[in-house]
């Protein structure tokens, strides 16, 4: 208490013209010292009483405890925790690090940037706010529901979502990442942006144009969609309140099946109901990123590709995924009405797009050091736009989309994945 009432009154500032000041200070800074060492020698008491086995050095080594109480006395103890955290967690797994905070509701994530959020949390004072910069996946994978609901309960909380193509937020960091902001309120509410893409040297618009949406519905996924207008909060509706999804006609056995690649394919999705040409070495083999699901139904191979290869779908699995990987929930939870499998229309647009798709491909090959030589179909995605749009016109009457929003989702992303044209989109 003394040390605080010196530096408070400011007579530290004349220390060098005043002897007497500057033995009161540094003697009460000495005590305080002292004092937090012995706090926090018996703090590490209890604490290592409370394991077996190990002796006490070893356990200090291995624990390397840090006492927030000690350290902030008067920011933990009489303020109840800080006003403000901001930080930028290490991107890491648990099963990096050499030690386990089992005692955190997060630690089940595997994430350690998780953990960094909930321990902010419990030494953040009941009104205080928190912001940090994570990977995009707090906002749509499954196992970061748990944060999600630690950072909304009673608290407004921003989500704000960036994409590493074309511009990355970090010239080292080439994965997608999420912004939060998170403050102290009576009730919940969320807001969330969309999937923010930029050129490099359009940077400096990118935050004074963020634009966020208000989206309070009851969520039963595990996303928080990325929307940008009211546009996208409509068509989102729509798509959810569909009678059926992919789920429906997913079979074990069945010779019908289609194809699609689990990784890579920054702006488009590749969906065939044939395995595409890979040789390894100059024999036929299959890619390691190639899999594969079968569906009830003949033809129901053609009208699941015909409606995984939609702009509507692109968007929807923009909206919610991590767009790091292809998973089977992103395909799985797609939604659409029971109507379009009785559409010949589409059926006919599947078939086209598969056989344009085909002619338009190439073998590329590359050289890979663990590898060797491969040959892998590569598809110009881009030249089966036109087919696409059709289908895109077809789902549109089947979801009772308007020409708004038809409109919308034909020209959704269309400048960064059009502007790749020239380019194998297969491998992007």
């Amino acid at each position: 208490q003394r040390y605080k009432e010196i530096q408070l009154g400011h007579r530290f500032l004349s220390l060098s013209k005043d002897g007497d000041n500057y033995q009161e200070f540094k003697q009460a800074k000495d005590e305080l010292i002292k004092r937090l060492k012995e706090l926090n020698f018996e703090l590490n008491q209890l604490l290592h009483k409370q394991t077996s086995g190990i002796k006490y050095d070893a356990w200090q080594q291995s624990h390397q405890p840090f006492h927030w109480f000690a350290e902030f006395y008067e920011i933990i103890h009489d303020k109840g925790g800080f006003d403000v955290i901001i930080g930028n967690p290490p991107y890491v797994e648990v099963r990096q690090i050499d030690y386990k905070p089992r005692n955190l509701k997060t630690f089940e994530t595997g994430a350690v940037h998780n953990m960094c959020i909930e321990r902010s949390l419990q030494i953040l004072n009941i009104r205080g706010n928190i912001s940090m910069i994570v990977p995009l996946a707090l906002v749509c994978t499954q196992r970061m529901v748990i944060v999600q609901n630690l950072l909304e309960e009673k608290r407004i909380t921003w989500y704000s979502n960036f994409a590493w193509r074309p511009g990355k937020l970090f010239e080292n960091v080439n994965r997608a990442l999420n912004i939060f902001i998170s403050n102290s309120s009576d009730k919940k509410q969320v807001f969330n942006t969309k999937y923010l893409k930029w050129q490099a040297d359009t940077r400096e618009d990118l935050f004074p144009n963020i634009n966020f949406i208000d989206w309070n519905e009851n969520r039963n996924s595990f996303w928080v969609p990325k929307l940008g207008n009211n546009i996208e909060i409509s068509l989102l509706k729509k798509v959810l309140s569909a009678e059926s999804s992919i789920s429906y006609l997913i079979t074990k056995n069945s010779s019908n099946r289609v194809y699609y690649r689990t990784t890579g394919g920054l702006y488009w999705k590749i969906f065939t109901n044939f395995s595409p040409k890979f040789f390894l070495k100059g024999k036929e083999s299959k890619s390691s990123r190639e899999t594969s699901f079968a569906v009830k139904d003949k033809n129901q191979d053609v009208m699941c590709v015909s409606l995984l290869s939609s702009n509507l779908f692109w968007w929807w699995y923009t909206v919610t995924s991590n767009l790091r990987d292809l998973n089977p929930s992103d395909i799985q939870g797609f939604r659409f009405p029971l109507s379009i499998l009785e559409d010949n229309q589409l059926l006919e647009l599947g078939k086209r797009y598969l056989k344009n798709l085909d002619e338009n491909s190439e073998l590329l090959t590359r050289i890979q050091k663990q590898t060797g030589e491969t040959q892998t179909q590569s598809f110009k995605i881009s030249l089966s736009k036109p087919i696409i749009d059709e289908i895109d016109k077809v789902l549109a009457e089947h979801y009772g989309f308007t020409d708004e929003e038809l409109d919308f989702i034909i020209n959704y992303d269309i400048k960064y994945r059009m502007g790749k044209e020239l380019e194998s989109e297969s491998d992007l």
